[in-house]
């Protein structure tokens, strides 16, 4: 059975702040509160700002041996119209991920194309993005148009080795390619919602869709990865919590975010014998 790494897209959501982190959480304990209860974490912010090498090195320092970090490409790569630009953003981008990298924290890194980026148009794009993406870096291509659905884009992510994503997004459909040694999955949801501090909507056949497809055309794969969007359901750390539900998983402890470190439950005692934490 392949192994499933299951997280959220992001961390810092002041909507979490009491139903997750505890009340006065402040944002510079989120990611090290988030890592007591996931083990992966697909990072969006870096999809809009190149990650320098000391900001992923608070990453590996606040997170535990075995976490990983899927990564967004940012948007001036598969978004802009400028080639040589994209380029030289793509190249500070790797270069900033060196720390997880070196570290062994560094999952799939992620094109993530818009929906207005079609074939056969885009297909210079796509190759030549393909290409300047290292052998060495697991790579996810998220594409949102059913122009991509062709024997062609199979053999072209194959070729490289790349995992197209399946995507539970609205209006699109991709296909249960396997193209990898991995599966990636996103649970992304509409823009509807504006509060993101607890499940709104029921969406299980779109979780029991996605379990068959685990089941069924991921069962080569060595790893599966899947990432919630706070969207989907309305509350990302919920949405993990569901989708482990369906999956047969055991279910992630939530109130570990609100405990302090190595605390078993909250109001008891840390390893050391120190008191616990506050919590409000």
């Amino acid at each position: 059975m392949p192994e499933r790494w299951l997280g959220c897209s992001g961390w810092a959501y002041d909507d979490w702040v009491g139903p997750f982190y505890p009340a006065g959480t402040p944002p510079g304990e989120f990611l090290e509160r988030y890592a007591r209860v996931f083990r992966t974490v697909e990072v969006d912010s870096t999809f809009y700002r190149t990650p320098t090498p000391p900001l992923a090195r608070r990453w590996v320092e606040r997170t535990p041996e075995r976490f990983r970090f899927a990564v967004k490409v940012p948007r001036d790569v598969t978004h802009g119209a400028d080639a040589a630009a994209g380029d030289a953003v793509l190249a500070a981008f790797l270069r900033g991920l060196a720390p997880l990298r070196s570290s062994g924290k560094l999952g799939p890194i992620v094109l993530q194309f818009p929906a207005s980026f079609r074939a056969p148009g885009g297909d210079a794009q796509l190759e030549r993005l393909l290409r300047g993406v290292p052998v060495e870096y697991p790579l996810a291509v998220e594409l949102r148009h059913g122009s991509w659905w062709t024997p062609e884009t199979r053999r072209r992510l194959e070729a490289r080795g790349a995992a197209l994503v399946w995507s539970v997004v609205p209006d699109t459909d991709p296909p249960p390619w396997v193209t990898a040694a991995f599966v990636y999955a996103r649970f992304v949801g509409d823009r509807a919602l504006t509060r993101f501090d607890r499940i709104q909507r029921d969406r299980s056949s779109d979780l029991e869709r996605m379990r068959a497809r685990f089941e069924d055309e991921a069962r080569s794969v060595g790893v599966i990865y899947g990432y919630a969007n706070n969207h989907f359901l309305g509350y990302g750390p919920g949405t993990v919590a569901a989708l482990a539900a369906t999956l047969g998983e055991p279910p992630p402890d939530l109130s570990a975010a609100a405990r302090g470190p190595g605390q078993r439950t909250l109001g008891g005692p840390a390893p050391n014998g120190t008191p616990p934490e506050e919590h409000f």
